[in-house]
């Protein structure tokens, strides 16, 4: 059975701020809190499947070794600094996997420059949600559909997200 949930701007990115509420709330604003993430997080599966899709840095990691790349330091280091998208769902982290080449496993070119825009003004949820809507910088395209065009325009704006917000 497939569930096809609309991807749902208005739940994020302002909603998201509840993700990291302090510890003395109550049992009702956590479960609150879990639903939403839940149904923001089943909005993201359905905006990255026809980009590759998400998939756990376990399963990352995998992909790294089935392309003959033995060492994943390079993407521990890439998931510290905030050099790729990824998200904390379920104690497991996940990364839209549109952000590497299939050869190697490497980043795509300029998408270190668009994160570093991005991650001083959003947290992960945010990022990955930026990713996924259209934009009026980009002529109302996302940004994920905008990276195959190139990083120039993707770069301004992120840019304009980081001074409208910082």
């Amino acid at each position: 059975m497939q569930i096809a949930i609309e991807f749902k701007p208005e739940l994020c990115p302002k909603s998201l701020e509840c993700f990291s509420a302090p510890h003395g709330q109550n049992h009702a604003s956590r479960l609150a809190q879990e639903y939403a993430q839940n149904h923001l997080f089943v909005d993201l599966l359905n905006a990255y499947r026809r980009s590759g899709g998400l998939a756990r840095a376990q399963e990352v990691a995998a992909r790294f070794k089935r392309q003959g790349v033995n060492d994943i330091s390079p993407l521990a280091g890439w998931l510290v600094r905030r050099e790729v998208i990824s998200i904390e769902w379920q104690s497991k982290i996940w990364l839209p996997l549109f952000q590497f080449q299939p050869a190697g496993m490497v980043l795509r070119p300029g998408l270190s420059a668009v994160l570093a825009e991005l991650v001083v003004v959003y947290n992960a949820w945010e990022v990955a949600t930026w990713f996924c809507e259209p934009n009026t910088w980009l002529a109302d395209a996302t940004p994920i559909d905008s990276l195959a065009m190139g990083t120039a325009n993707l770069l301004d704006a992120a840019r304009a997200v980081r001074f409208s917000q910082g």
